[in-house]
């Protein structure tokens, strides 16, 4: 077997992987929630509609260029950071997922 081979688990070893349940309050997510994200993501496409020049003229048109640019910079600094975890518990629940398909594949 080849070393980069022993990174990857067989069917049967997914199959036989175990976890716990991960608890969650789904009321986190709620509406709230939603707009939140929806809000950073239409700041961001309407960000990136602007080349370079039209982008730096938006702001220059505000009443404080810079801390407007550096705030909106910093929130989505934010958001990213946040989405980080979010990302982490796609991955977790994506490697669940195979798990069980691998179970499902031995059972059936």
């Amino acid at each position: 077997m080849a070393d980069d081979d022993a990174l990857f688990a067989t069917a049967e070893q997914w199959a036989a992987m175990t976890f716990a349940p991960v608890l969650i309050d789904p009321d986190k997510f709620g509406p709230s929630w939603e707009q939140a994200r929806g809000a950073v993501a239409r700041t961001a496409i309407s960000l990136l509609r602007f080349d370079d020049r039209e982008l730096t003229r938006f702001f220059m048109e505000q009443a404080e260029p810079l801390h407007e640019a550096l705030e909106v910079h910093a929130g989505l600094e934010r958001e990213i950071d946040y989405l980080k975890t979010h990302v982490e518990a796609l991955e977790m629940t994506a490697t669940r997922m195979l798990c069980v398909a691998s179970r499902c594949a031995a059972l059936k």
